[in-house]
């Protein structure tokens, strides 16, 4: 996994917990072929949400998605 791929994914990442955190849209909102690539290498998935009656397109982590960003972070030095 290349940085451009392990930043998005920890962009995804922070959203989702911010979202869980704050209440708000669990949505990232992207437009790159690197989302688009990442969506068929089953990582993330695009999924459509209505929050306060606003209809918004993003993209979220699948579980392979989580598990391939968490076992990146398990690299780092304490």
């Amino acid at each position: 996994m290349n940085k451009r791929e392990l930043a998005l994914l920890e962009r995804v990442y922070e959203t989702e917990v911010r979202s869980a955190i704050y209440g708000g849209p669990r949505l990232c909102q992207a437009t790159s072929r690197l989302a688009d690539a990442m969506v068929d290498d089953g990582l993330l998935t695009k999924s459509v949400e209505i929050w306060r009656g606003v209809r918004i397109k993003g993209y979220e982590l699948t579980h392979a998605g989580r598990f391939a960003y968490c076992a990146t972070c398990a690299d780092l030095p304490p």
